[in-house]
């Protein structure tokens, strides 16, 4: 008998009949009893002794057919994975027959109750549908509780949100014993003069190093350079002949060419037939080389029996290809080319080496006066002062198979006119491109009396070397001061001097070849009793952005070419000459030095009151490291030059009036100097 309350047992279902119950074969048979069903057996658990005899006294059913109808459930309810069977194993708990018998009992007794029952579970009727109550507010289909989500992580390439600029970080402070304190670095910081820490700040985040000595660069230009241990280690007070006209070094020479009392050029009969001034002496070249200074006889000629004429050097040039080898022009219309002698390693430093000696040389047509090389060494411009520039290739001009004296010099390469040839204009600022602009020349021509007719006209060009012609000519036709192009070689600064002492700065963008200016200003006036002045020196920074022009009212001005028509960013003076009204070259020279880390630029020039000073843009004008000294001479600065220490070359040589060559270094506290 069925006990009272307990749902009948059924037999249990095995993994062999429900995997052929949903085999595809047999889905239509899931839907109706077959014809020899037989309704199972019921088995009365009282009177089974154990749980081993259910399984002992199960009855046996011919038809695997019955086992289908224990899936139907299932089958019904194929999606919800709470009411699916673990078939998996063929042994389960006995428990599991009430399971299967109150969740798998079939429960229809028609086909047609099956089939409503399937009708009902679609979606799709709408008539089966029961209309929402309608409310008069909206529902809150907010959820009860708050879902914490977090926040994605950007990926690679995305932007992250910006750290807030000002933040304060606050780190425990543990209390020090005041006995115990003086001992710390952190309590011996306290008694530095001038340093007041924050105590909430740590150690590691402040920047007390550039309070003490030694610590880090200092921000002065003028000590992070180590030029307050500059010391002369070479004078020579009356090396030269006159004033220095150029000074050029390389590792281990130097070069310096002079003016000569009454060494103009001779023009006519007479001038050659003129009796020389008693001063017309040797030394209008001297080469410092391996320790020793030579005076050197160049450009000159025989004058009577037993004298020489020496003629004024103008110029002088290193081969960028060897720097062994050397030029030199002067108004004897000549360019001698000069060839360093040769010293054997294994001979002792303090051995006399010899002096340098002439190659070749070539005649011009007119005085040789200005030599400038392409950026990549490869060309040599020669300006004349009829208005031409030569151009030679460099290697035809140092090699001795070429030509010699016997045999006529190498022609040019290229013949430039600066000017029309009815001008009668010399040829000023001769400048060659760089970068993209390598191979193009930027000339300015100067009218030859300085006080006569057309003493305000100029001529300003961009050539290009390669075709030998006339690539553009420039806007301004007042007569050319000073020139620069910018370290890239896409903008050009052009100064020239026009009536009534006025000088326009014209900027010109040449990477786009383009003769009009695109920014214009003018020279600010001399604040001195200089009644005229002009423009000797125009150079830029390394970045390209600054650039500096030296006068010769003795004063140096910095521009920014971003913002050229607002005038000077600085301007910087030399001390005033002794004499009012006194002539003098002013600022004749200036060049840029950079710091150790390139981050802070300064400009370097010398004056009349015969200093070469560095000025720092990022400091006040009244701070006294200000226009800081350099070198002092006796004479006014007639040129000076810069060298690159890393490389081997003088940190600084200087030239003055009086024909004096010094030459600085740095030096240790014995004073000997640091290699």
């Amino acid at each position: 008998m069925e006990r009272v309350g307990e749902p009948p047992l059924k037999k249990r279902a095995t993994s062999s009949t429900i995997a052929t119950a949903n085999a595809p074969s047999r889905q239509k048979e899931k839907r109706k009893k077959p014809s020899g069903w037989k309704e199972p057996e019921i088995i009365d658990l009282s009177i089974c002794s154990s749980d081993d005899d259910i399984f002992a006294k199960k009855p046996r059913v011919g038809s695997e057919e019955y086992h289908l109808f224990a899936d139907r459930t299932t089958d019904i309810y194929a999606n919800d994975e709470g009411n699916r069977m673990d078939c998996s194993n063929d042994i389960h708990d006995p428990n599991d027959f009430f399971l299967i018998q109150w969740h798998c009992h079939p429960g229809y007794d028609s086909e047609e109750e099956y089939t409503n029952y399937m009708a009902s579970l679609n979606i799709s009727d709408e008539s089966k549908w029961n209309p929402a109550p309608l409310r008069n507010k909206a529902e809150d289909l907010s959820p009860n509780a708050d879902i914490e989500v977090e926040p994605a992580r950007p990926q690679h390439g995305e932007l992250r949100p910006l750290r807030p600029k000002y933040f304060a970080v606050h780190y425990p402070v543990t209390p020090l014993d005041p006995i115990h304190k003086e001992q710390f670095f952190w309590g011996k910081l306290n008694s530095v003069p001038g340093f007041r820490p924050r105590a909430l700040k740590p150690p590691a985040r402040l920047r007390f190093a550039r309070h003490l000595p030694g610590r880090t660069r200092p921000l002065k230009l003028f000590q992070d350079l180590a030029y307050d241990k500059l010391g002369a280690v070479q004078s020579h007070r009356q090396a030269a002949s006159g004033s220095i006209n150029k000074i050029v070094q390389v590792p281990g020479a130097i070069v310096a060419c002079a003016a000569a009392s009454g060494g103009h050029p001779d023009y006519s009969y007479e001038d050659r037939e003129a009796p020389l001034p008693s001063d017309n002496n040797a030394g209008t070249m001297v080469v410092l080389h391996q320790g020793r200074c030579h005076v050197v006889d160049a450009h000159c000629i025989d004058h009577g029996a037993s004298a020489k004429k020496y003629y004024t050097v103008n110029d002088v040039l290193f081969n960028p290809l060897n720097p062994k080898q050397f030029l030199s022009t002067g108004n004897d219309c000549q360019v001698q080319l000069w060839q360093l002698s040769k010293v054997d390693e294994m001979e002792m430093s303090e051995s006399i080496t010899g002096a340098p000696w002439m190659m070749n040389s070539m005649t011009l047509r007119d005085v040789a006066q200005d030599l400038v090389h392409s950026s990549d060494g490869a060309n040599i411009a020669v300006s004349c002062r009829d208005g031409t520039v030569s151009v030679f290739k460099t290697i035809n001009l140092f090699t001795s198979s070429t030509w010699s004296r016997t045999t006529p010099p190498p022609d040019p390469e290229t013949k430039l006119h600066v000017a029309p040839p009815d001008a009668d204009h010399a040829a000023g600022t001769v400048l060659w491109g760089r970068g993209p602009t390598e191979r193009f020349m930027y000339t300015s021509s100067e009218a030859h009396d300085p006080v006569g007719k057309g003493k305000d006209e100029g001529f300003h060009r961009a050539h290009d070397i390669s075709r030998g012609r006339v690539l553009f000519p420039f806007s301004a036709n007042e007569s050319g001061d000073a020139g620069a192009v910018s370290p890239d070689g896409s903008t050009y600064v052009l100064i020239t001097c026009g009536e009534n002492n006025q000088h326009p700065i014209r900027l010109y963008d040449i990477a786009r070849k383009s003769g009009h200016a695109v920014a214009e200003t003018t020279l600010e006036p001399s604040a001195s009793q200089v009644a005229t002045f002009e423009a000797t020196t125009a150079t830029f920074s390394s970045e390209g952005r600054l650039f500096a022009v030296a006068r010769s009212d003795n004063a140096v001005h910095m521009y920014d070419i971003r913002a050229l028509t607002r005038g000077p960013l600085a301007m910087f003076k030399h001390e005033e000459l002794d004499a009012v009204g006194s002539v003098g070259y002013g600022a004749v020279h200036a060049c840029w030095v950079e710091g150790r880390d390139r981050r802070r630029v300064g400009v370097v020039s010398g004056g009349n009151d015969g200093c070469v000073r560095v000025w720092d843009p990022l400091i006040a004008s009244s701070d006294k490291s200000q226009g800081k000294v350099l070198a002092r001479t006796e004479f006014d600065v007639a040129y000076f030059a810069m060298g690159d220490m890393w490389t081997g070359e003088k940190p600084l040589v200087l030239g003055h009036c009086g024909g004096g060559l010094y030459v600085y270094d740095h030096l240790d506290g014995d004073g000997l100097p640091i290699h």
